[in-house]
């Protein structure tokens, strides 16, 4: 896929006369494009056949949002990047529909607390962490990205109360605001430097045999 992304890149810089820099770039958002599409498709499948669709989709949306404010530990390579996407937002959505429990709404919502706490501190602590390919050195956007980040947060938590409030309506609304949660959890995690140990243990693990 990265073959493919660079030579489409290629091919509209030719067309278009872009230098190598702007090919790059192009290059580098087409291959984040098919890893987003194979991430999309793949965990779509895996949801529809076990049954946790919607919390599959609630995670991938989510940590992708959040991602984009708060940047964070990621994988090294192409595939990479898809084993660990695919394997955690499938464990985390599998757990998040079969752990739904209205009459557990208590425990989670003690949780989610605990894991929103905790997330205001690291992302005011930590946010936004860079990567040697973009790196941020602006204040004010460091500045800008922070606040977006509380934004985002803060929506997420709202929405995560407020299922919590009507699960007794409908059994997986709990469920949904534990993935948002778990989403929350894990992007966060991602900020700190066990996450990126986590990520590079995996990433030797997985890809470099």
């Amino acid at each position: 896929m990265e073959k493919l992304a660079k030579q489409i890149a290629e091919n509209i810089g030719q067309n278009f006369k872009y230098d190598y820099e702007r090919i790059a770039v192009i290059s580098y958002g087409l291959t984040a494009i098919f890893q987003m599409l194979i991430i999309f498709s793949v965990v779509s499948v895996l949801g529809i056949l076990g049954g946790f669709w919607v919390e599959g989709m609630i995670i991938f949306l989510l940590v992708g949002f959040l991602r984009r404010s708060v940047g964070g530990a990621h994988s090294n390579t192409f595939t990479g990047c898809l084993i660990i996407s695919i394997f955690f937002i499938t464990l985390m959505a599998l757990l998040s529909h079969y752990l739904s429990n209205p009459d557990l709404v208590y425990l989670y919502s003690a949780f989610s607390a605990v894991v929103f706490i905790w997330s205001f501190y690291i992302i005011y602590k930590k946010a936004p962490v860079d990567s040697t390919k973009k790196p941020i050195t602006k204040p004010e956007k460091i500045r800008r990205l922070r606040i977006n980040a509380f934004i985002t947060l803060f929506i997420y938590g709202f929405a995560v109360a407020a299922l919590y409030f009507v699960s007794d309506r409908q059994l997986f609304h709990s469920g949904y605001g534990i993935g948002i949660t778990m989403a929350v959890l894990w992007q966060t995690t991602m900020l700190t430097g066990p996450g990126h140990k986590f990520i590079q243990l995996i990433d030797y693990k997985l890809v470099d045999f």
